[in-house]
């Protein structure tokens, strides 16, 4: 089971609002990472102003609850139905290159289609967005098109380095200045949570929280820069199924490998199919009282607990996440795969 704590997502967001005083774009994508995304775009419908999904998917899923707000989905699309199923649902399309410029606007031209679109622009990261040779022929295209809105301009920070994301930001400014020669009113937005943390002259006219919503920053607080104090949006609890004597053999598969054989052992519903790491050292809470590895669908722990009893393994993702040497972000995404998700609004 997993407590979804929406009023502490909703205050993050808020912190958000009041840090880098400019739009908010709430990213939902992959299941708000994991915390329900019908949810959380529910609990956040008075404080963002958009909403930011990776795939139509999961744009249509929260098309009801986000009350006519803007949906941008970050994925360029790669097909005509792409193009058809966003501009359908009203979605804002990402434009990252000429050859989906090209796509969108015969569709457009030929269904008499309106279709919004915010143009990529690769600044460094080197994933979706087009190159500044690109950013004028894509903007004359789409400039002659009367079905098509030009809404926006956005890039990505690649590295947590402020360095590097002042040499970004430059770039991104040039493109910014192509692009309002030919729509003069387009929105810029190119900072998601760590750029939110650089200042002012990051925010633009929006910022995209991904991270920041769900009580996560991905920096440390050593990093000399303004730090927020944000709320865990997630806690993780297993139950307790069953307890037993320890007579002889192993705990789960394999030898055991006590030290010393405990007198009790409790037989816990969480495992590896649930999102956490197989070993032992995990990062879970109490780790230490695993008796072996985790199975697909079981943890046995030493020690005896009354049946039915909940109790919590995940608390804080970035400690589990120092412990298996992977970040934030791919915990929480992971961590609710098969749980079944309570909300608490307080």
């Amino acid at each position: 089971m997993a407590k979804i704590h929406l009023g502490n997502i909703r205050r993050n967001a808020e912190t958000f609002r009041r840090l880098t005083k400019t739009g908010l774009c709430a990213v939902v994508k992959a299941n708000a990472y994991g915390h329900g995304a019908e949810e959380v775009v529910n609990a956040l419908s008075g404080v963002a102003d958009s909403f930011a999904v990776a795939i139509v998917d999961e744009g249509i899923r929260i098309r009801g609850v986000a009350c006519g707000k803007e949906i941008l989905v970050l994925t360029p699309p790669i097909t005509a139905e792409d193009v058809l199923r966003g501009a359908w649902n009203g979605f804002s399309l990402t434009v990252s290159d000429l050859i989906t410029a090209k796509l969108i606007d015969g569709i457009s031209r030929a269904r008499r289609l309106p279709i919004n679109v915010h143009l990529k622009v690769n600044t460094g990261m080197n994933r979706y967005g087009m190159e500044p040779s690109a950013l004028g022929k894509v903007c004359k295209r789409l400039q002659t098109n009367p079905f098509v809105r030009v809404a926006g301009v956005y890039s990505h920070l690649y590295a947590t380095s402020v360095e590097t994301s002042r040499a970004q930001r430059t770039a991104f400014e040039r493109a910014v200045t192509i692009c309002k020669r030919y729509f003069p009113l387009i929105k810029a937005h190119l900072s998601a949570t760590y750029g939110a943390l650089l200042g002012k002259e990051f925010a633009f006219d929006s910022v995209r929280i991904g991270l920041g919503l769900y009580g996560y920053l991905p920096v440390d607080k050593d990093s000399g820069l303004v730090m927020p104090d944000l709320e865990k949006g997630m806690t993780v609890y297993a139950t307790a199924v069953t307890s037993r004597k320890y007579l002889y053999g192993g705990a789960g598969y394999g030898e055991n490998s006590f030290a010393k054989s405990p007198k009790d052992l409790t037989v816990c519903r969480y495992g590896y199919a649930d999102g956490f790491l197989r070993r032992r050292e995990n990062g879970l809470l109490d780790a230490e009282t695993q008796a072996n590895n985790l199975c697909m669908d079981a943890c046995i722990k030493i020690g005896r607990l009354p049946r039915g009893k909940q109790f919590p393994i995940m608390t804080d993702a970035a400690a589990v996440a120092r412990a298996t040497d992977t970040i934030p972000y791919e915990v929480l995404c992971a961590a609710t795969r098969r749980a079944e998700r309570i909300y608490d609004n307080e």
